[in-house]
């Protein structure tokens, strides 16, 4: 069960709808992305996609790593997400 905190990051973290694109998109991936490709998705700057993630990372919703030169994002546990996003 969560605690409060946990929830209030969740629940904000869920609250912008630039950060629902990135959810929606990395749910249908197999692999992790690249920041790069989900800023061409959202038609924004890395900066501000980079900015979304690092919410959802506090969350506990998507974990990232370092390969070369890229940040890559992935959902840390895509089951019970959809889960959630389903009630």
């Amino acid at each position: 069960m969560l605690k409060t905190e946990e929830k209030s990051r969740l629940f904000k973290a869920l609250g912008e709808p630039a950060r629902l694109r990135i959810i929606e998109f990395l749910l249908n991936k197999k692999q992790c992305t690249c920041i790069c490709e989900l800023a061409k998705y959202l038609k924004k700057d890395q900066s501000v996609v980079f900015r979304h993630v690092q919410v959802m990372k506090d969350a506990g919703i998507i974990e990232t790593k370092k390969e070369c030169n890229f940040l890559m994002c992935c959902i840390k546990d895509k089951a019970r997400l959809r889960k959630l996003l389903e009630a």
